[in-house]
This record gives structure tokens, sequence and C-alpha cells, in this order.
């Protein structure tokens, strides 16, 4: 692992050695997928647990996005097509991929985008006070999904 994520690592874990280990392992399977650098810290600012940022390489693994930095430009391509910013589209695709984690399911990254990107839709044409976060959540909660 290079040195700079080493230390991304550390930072990000506050120092806190059990999430320094839970980092280790989420980095080390982005490094196994060929995932770069620049790829980890720019999607892994925005992620708050390292089993989401698995969870992402494994759901990019699916599909065709096989590599970070093309999961990364997925992203920012459907940021640019919405109201969202590229970090808002990381924070939801974070609480879909935790509704993931504890319904103990997979699905590939582009299936999870396109109900992102539906639920982004309807939150910005309805003019629903919610974050995309917390829209997607509410969506998860109500509906499920079937991805």
């Amino acid at each position: 692992m290079a040195t700079d994520l080493q230390e991304w690592i550390v930072e990000r874990s506050g120092g806190i050695r059990s999430m320094q280990i839970a980092w280790e392992r989420a980095i080390t399977v982005a490094d196994n997928a060929g995932w770069s650098a620049e790829s980890v810290r720019s999607i892994g600012q925005h992620i708050e647990h390292p089993a989401s940022f698995i969870k992402l390489c494994e759901s990019a693994a699916l599909g065709e996005e096989r590599s970070g930095d093309s999961v990364l430009r997925k992203i920012e391509i459907c940021a640019n097509d919405s109201n969202y910013s590229t970090s808002d589209w990381i924070r939801a695709l974070e609480t879909l991929l935790q509704f993931l984690i504890r319904e103990i399911r997979s699905s590939k990254l582009e299936m999870q985008l396109g109900f992102l990107a539906c639920s982004g839709e309807f939150l910005s044409s309805s003019g629903s006070p919610f974050s995309f976060e917390e829209g997607v959540s509410g969506f998860l909660s109500e509906y499920g999904f079937d991805g």
C-alpha cells in the first residue's frame, strides 16, 4: 500500500486502531481491484463506513466499471446530469450500499446509479425538503430496491 494512502488511512480513521484496520482492509480490496490512490481518496473522503467502500468495489466488479477511475467518472457524469454534487452522489450511494449490506445483497453499480438517478430526479422535481441522502434513505425504507 502506498505511503500516501497509509497516511490518509491514519487521518481518515482519527487514529482509532480498529478503524485503521477496517480502512486498510477496504483499501486492500480497492488496490487488488486496480483502483488508483487518487480514486480511493476522491471517493473515500465522502464515505463514512469502510464496509461501504468494500461493497462499492464489489458492486463495480459485478459490472463494467471495474477501476476506481471509471467508477469516479461514472458518478461525476451522474452528478453533472443532476442537481446534486459528486459528494452528494457518493453519500447517497453509501446509503444504498449500507442498505445492500444490511439486506445481504449485491447489485451492479449501474443498477444502483439508475436507482439514485430516479430518486434524485424525483426529489429535485418535487421540491422535496430532504437532502439527496435523506430522500434515498426514505425511498429505500418505503419501497426497497429491486436492482
